[in-house]
């Protein structure tokens, strides 16, 4: 029922099938071969748009009768929210916090969204925005960035899509924050009985699902240190830990957390950009660097069988002008 309404928000236009690409330059350099699954082209930018378009579309079809929506986000999960949910008629307000960028806000408040800036990380705004959905009442519900049942089913149609064009694919790596793109991959895997390597990649500074598996439970973390600011949930869903563990037991397929450096995650979007042209945040070149960084792919994906597929799960907190200065700052 719950992989029927995804489908449905996907009919009902409200998150795109995106291209998956050869990745000319790495498979080259690699020996391997390599693809982009190129979720940044999705409208708002980001891979955020499947599951907020199956949360949306199932609230706003429910005998709630649903009106509003509020969420908390970083950024990438606030734009998608503000792109699909007013495609169903509702009110959307987004609460961020003060780390939030500009570009982001703006963009934020072009959609038509409410905004509001609160706290020193999202945990804060999240706090908050948690706070007004209690006192708006029945005909408003919060929309959690990442930690929703509805939203890792919405993110699994990018599992159908893959296994679609690479059915003997042999490893995915994703960005890891709070954990909802891990859940949702691990779903589609899961559904589909797939058995791949899933490697779960984050900055140092904003690794709280590696720490969460070293610790064999959820970590809070003091601090974002990273400047990979869209990864900046504290502490990991504990049902990324869960997930993992049940698609090891039921179909013996593995994940394997890696964490890179700020460097190394700017890097590999340069690589992006030079390669195909395409700009993504430093959030996301945390799954781009296990290819485009020789040592991490030595650890990570030298031996893996089959295709390998790097989700460019996008962000828009990103401009040409901001990718330079973390090239300055990184001295890259």
């Amino acid at each position: 029922m719950a992989m029927a309404a995804a489908v449905a928000a996907r009919q009902a236009g409200l998150f795109q099938q995106t291209p998956l690409i050869k990745a000319q330059t790495l498979s080259q350099t690699t020996g391997k071969e390599i693809y982009f699954k190129l979720d940044n082209l999705q409208a708002s930018g980001s891979f955020k748009d499947r599951g907020m378009a199956h949360l949306c579309h199932t609230v706003a079809t429910g005998p709630q009768h649903v009106q509003r929506v509020i969420s908390s986000s970083g950024g990438n999960a606030g734009l998608a929210v503000a792109t699909v949910a007013p495609q169903l008629g509702l009110q959307v307000d987004v609460f961020v916090p003060e780390t939030t960028k500009p570009i982001v806000i703006q963009k934020l408040e072009s959609l038509g969204a409410t905004v509001t800036i609160h706290g020193a990380n999202w945990n804060a705004a999240d706090a908050l925005a948690r706070e007004k959905v209690q006192e708006a009442g029945e005909t408003c519900v919060y929309v959690s960035p990442y930690d929703n049942p509805l939203l890792w089913t919405g993110h699994s149609t990018v599992v159908d899509e893959i296994l679609q064009e690479l059915p003997n694919v042999g490893a995915i790596a994703v960005s890891v924050g709070g954990g909802g793109l891990l859940c949702g991959v691990l779903e589609g895997l899961q559904r589909h009985e797939h058995k791949c390597r899933v490697i779960a990649a984050e900055t140092t500074g904003a690794d709280c699902f590696a720490a969460a598996l070293q610790a064999g439970h959820p970590v809070r973390l003091d601090a974002i240190t990273s400047v990979a600011t869209s990864l900046g949930a504290l502490e990991t869903t504990p049902a990324t830990l869960e997930r993992a563990q049940m698609y090891a037991e039921d179909i013996g397929g593995t994940v394997k957390s890696m964490v890179c450096t700020d460097a190394q995650a700017v890097q590999a979007c340069l690589g992006l950009a030079s390669d195909v042209r395409l700009l993504v945040e430093p959030a996301c070149g945390s799954a781009l660097a296990v290819a485009y960084d020789k040592n991490l792919f030595q650890q990570y994906l030298a031996d893996v069988e089959g295709p390998i597929v790097l989700q460019v799960c996008g962000g828009s907190g990103v401009s040409i002008d901001l990718l330079q200065q973390w090239k300055t700052d990184l001295k890259l």
